[in-house]
């Protein structure tokens, strides 16, 4: 298959715990282009400025915009929980010639994912992270009717209760048969956007 000469933006979405870091980091080691993790952005924000979650979405975005416009495929870790999040990744992808990829993860496996969100604890995460079963359930109720909202661009759902490297075998192959492959450093589109 010819590789599409234009950069990848992929975009994870997903709840807290259902593996979208470890997917996104998987990726991004196994196609060597950079990840942009917005908790590591709101991690230094947090406490310090009114709205930390809304600010490093913006700044993940412009890291990002930043990336493909240099012409590198980049991969945006968020839970993209909310339609304004995805929208703004349209349009960064749209002003850079990117391609917009989306991947959500989910568990199928309540008893893994609750496993993964409580083993959160002993990480002495700062105060944002969901580290509890409840205050899982909690963030869930009061994203129900935010988080589910029409995707237009090519999206895949993995089910991350599936070993690591299987999940990046389906969506490495989903990749392929969307037609998309990552730039490869070095190779420059024939147009780039300034």
């Amino acid at each position: 298959m010819a590789a599409v000469n234009r950069p990848l933006l992929i975009a994870m979405k997903g709840h807290p715990g259902a593996g979208k870091s470890a997917v996104a980091r998987g990726l991004s080691r196994r196609l060597g282009i950079p990840l942009i993790d917005k908790d590591d952005i709101k991690d230094v924000l947090d406490g310090h400025v009114a709205d930390a979650g809304g600010l490093a979405y913006i700044a993940m975005f412009n890291v990002a915009r930043r990336q493909l416009l240099q012409n590198l495929s980049v991969i945006c870790d968020s839970p993209l929980s909310e339609v304004g999040g995805y929208t703004t990744a349209c349009v960064v992808a749209h002003d850079t010639g990117a391609r917009l990829l989306v991947i959500e993860c989910v568990c199928s496996s309540e008893e893994e994912w609750r496993r993964r969100i409580e083993q959160r604890a002993a990480l002495r995460l700062p105060s944002h992270h969901v580290t509890t079963w409840e205050h899982l359930q909690e963030h869930l109720r009061r994203r129900a009717d935010v988080s589910n909202y029409a995707i237009h661009e090519p999206h895949l759902v993995v089910d991350t209760f599936a070993p690591l490297e299987e999940v990046l075998h389906t969506i490495l192959a989903w990749i392929e048969t969307v037609g998309a492959t990552p730039m490869p450093a070095g190779v420059r589109r024939e147009n780039p956007v300034k």
